[in-house]
Parts: structure tokens; sequence; C-alpha cells
């Protein structure tokens, strides 16, 4: 029997609302033994991400460089510099010794900034188990060459290894309170015809159970390019949101900056070969909205701080510059090496390097933005409208009816 194919809508509904046994290696959180998971990089998001899976039964070794975090971690249960107040779970380990963290972890999260990605990856992969999994749980662009992260992972690890993205939108404080979050894994193996697929299903559903248990929602997607593209640029929309803020340009002028920000995460997705599609998932909209809506998003009050005229060198002196800032500068190799002009980018960079003004840069990007809608890229792939044609026009009739006509669930 085919895997279906997680783009497939009605395949992908069956598939992950039936209630699959737990694949080997993550049903010992039940049964046995817990999995042991490795959390590389103890910042709020890290640290957020550590106990929300230790929470759900695993047995999670979180790893950091500064010594006096992990002393704090071991002995205050806490991490009080970058989650203050926060009592985490019992049984988290955390540790400086980079073989220690990896020793036979199973599954290997990096939730470190961009810029320490393949440093962090090329130590780690000699020391990764071979059945490890390891998803890159960070937002940005590689500074050089805009390389993704996952093309990051690909260079430092071995060919077989299995990889991916763990993306959506998530304050650190509230993943580790245990409140509700809804995230986009993003496993290309997810594709059908990819020679680890049955593997990266079993993996997906078994982590998509397992997590629930830490009010974390998982949504599944072969399509880690929009997953990744979604979570850079929002960044850069919260800057320019946070800029229109401090400008007092109104919520009228925030929306425009929100609406081309999604534009510019469309043309940069499928330029990269990602399907426009899973940008309205949690790993686009999702956390777009949440990030350009919130002034409790770094990169809006670093927005906020440019759009008073505070300026580059006092917002990295206060400790706000921020992946939004760095992914400003990196994604200009992939706008040129693509032929893309990102309009977002290019307003946070004209203040961030050229030392523009706020107020002007907002006004080129509101107004000598291109108005035009283009159309999208047909969803369903021509060569093959029989396979889906039925059940697409069956969802098609169901949205035409109306909610109250839906089958009972």
């Amino acid at each position: 029997m085919r895997q279906p194919a997680i783009h497939d809508f009605g395949a992908t509904m069956d598939a992950v609302c039936a209630t699959p046994p737990m694949p080997q290696g993550m049903n010992e959180a039940r049964s046995g033994p817990s999995p042991h998971i490795a959390v590389l990089g103890a910042g709020a998001w890290g640290t957020a991400l550590a106990a929300a899976l230790q929470r759900s039964g695993s047995q999670v070794t979180l790893w950091a460089r500064r010594p006096d975090l992990v002393h704090a971690l071991r002995t205050q249960s806490s991490n009080p510099r970058h989650l203050p107040g926060i009592t985490l779970p019992p049984g988290l380990r955390a540790t400086t010794e980079l073989a220690e963290a990896l020793a036979g972890a199973r599954l290997v999260v990096l939730a470190l900034p961009s810029a320490a990605l393949r440093e962090t990856a090329q130590r780690a992969a000699p020391l990764l188990a071979p059945d490890a999994v390891v998803l890159a749980a960070c937002k940005g662009f590689e500074r050089q060459c805009g390389a993704l992260p996952t093309e990051v992972l690909r260079d430092c690890c071995d060919d077989h290894a299995l990889l991916g993205v763990l993306s959506g939108p998530s304050f650190a404080d509230e993943v580790a309170r245990g409140l509700p979050t809804r995230l986009t894994l993003a496993l290309p193996a997810l594709l059908p015809s990819h020679a680890q697929a049955q593997r990266a299903h079993a993996f997906a559903l078994g982590l998509r159970q397992q997590l629930a248990g830490a009010a974390i929602m998982l949504e599944l997607t072969d399509d880690a390019v929009a997953a990744q593209v979604g979570g850079a640029l929002k960044n850069l929309v919260a800057i320019a949101s946070g800029m229109a803020m401090a400008q007092g340009l109104g919520e009228n002028a925030r929306a425009a900056i929100v609406t081309l920000g999604l534009d510019d995460m469309r043309r940069l997705t499928l330029a990269l070969g990602g399907r426009s599609q899973t940008l309205l998932s949690s790993c686009g909209v999702g956390d777009l909205f949440l990030t350009a809506a919130s002034a409790h998003s770094r990169n809006t009050r670093l927005g906020l701080r440019l759009g008073r005229g505070d300026g580059l060198d006092a917002s990295a002196a206060s400790g706000e510059l921020t992946e939004g800032a760095i992914a400003a500068l990196s994604v200009q190799a992939l706008e040129r090496r693509l032929g893309l002009r990102l309009h977002v980018a290019a307003c946070v960079r004209e203040v961030l390097l050229q030392h523009g003004s706020a107020p002007q840069a907002l006004a080129r990007l509101l107004h000598d933005s291109p108005a035009q809608v283009l159309p999208e890229e047909p969803v369903v792939p021509a060569a093959a409208p029989a396979q889906r044609g039925g059940r697409l026009a069956k969802v098609a009739r169901l949205a035409t009816a109306g909610w109250s006509q839906r089958p009972a669930q």
C-alpha cells in the first residue's frame, strides 16, 4: 500500500486523524525506558522545547555552552537568564558536553541561532547515533550564502540521516508553561517517493502523538522549504511592523506590511521549489500573525527601537539584535541568486544597513511595492486530475454547503 502524499488533503486527514501504533523508538515512553532526546541550545526556545519533550514522557538532555547556565538548570530547575520565573519539569538533564548530550539520542533538536548552526552541526555529526532524526528548530538563513537550515544540516550530516524542521507560532515562555501550541513538523522524507518515507511517517506520527501530551499539536508536511522560508521572513515583517507602530502609522499600515510580507514569503518559497499553500498553515500565516501582531516578539521590539531612531548599534547593545535583523542581511544572497526583490527585507535593510530613516523606508514599502495580484500556481498537478479531482470536488462541495452540512465527526 502506497504512503499518501502529505499534501493530498483527504489522504492526509485519513492518515493523521487515525490512531496509529507508536513507532519503534517513540513507544518506549509509554511501555519501558524513555527514548533519549537531545536539545542543542539552551536559550529560551531550546529550554522550552526541552521542557515540553521531557513533560511528554521522554528523557531529555539539554546542551548549553555556558557552565553557569548548566549549573542553574541543574540546581534550580530553571533558566533564570532566558525563562525567569518558570520551573522546569523534574528529570530534565543539562550538560556542556556535546558527546554526553548526544549519546544514544534518537531525536536531536538544534534550537540555536542560525549563525551557530553549521559549527554546532559539524561538531555533532560524528557523534550522532545511526538512527537519529535531526530537526532544525531555528529560523533564519546562513549569513554568507543564504542557505536554509536543512541545507546546512545536509552538508554536515550523513547522507542517510533523516532531517527536518520544527517551526510555527510559539512564544517560548508559553511552551515552557505547557500552554496549547500548534507547530509544523516538516520532513522532506514524508514525500511518498522518498527512500525513507515509511520511516519518516512512523517517526512523525509517533512524535505527533507523544507531544499531544505536552499540549503541542503537530501539523505534518514534506514541504521543508515553505516551513523555513515562513519562519525566517516573518521575523522581517515583525521588524517592519514594529517600526510602523513606533511611527504611529496605524493598524491599516501594519496590515499592509503583513500582506506584503506574506507575498514575499510566497515568491521566495516558489523560487526555491516549495509550495505556497504550505504557508497557509502554522509555519506561515500562524507564525506571521503571532510575531507581527505582538510586542512580546523580540523582532517587533527591535522594530519599535528602530522606528524611534535608536539605530542598529543601540539595538545590538540592548540585546535586541535578533534573528530577523540577521535574516534581513543573509537573505540578500538568495535574492541576488534568484533575481528577486523582497520588499519587506529591503525596507528593513535600508534602516539597518544604510542608516535610512524609518519613515522614508516605510513610505517606500507601502507606496512603491507592486499592486498587481498575480495568479497562484495550480494546486492540483495538471497531469493527475483523475487521482485527486473527486476528493477535491467533494471538499469544495462541503465548503460551499457550509459547516452545518458537514458529516458528523
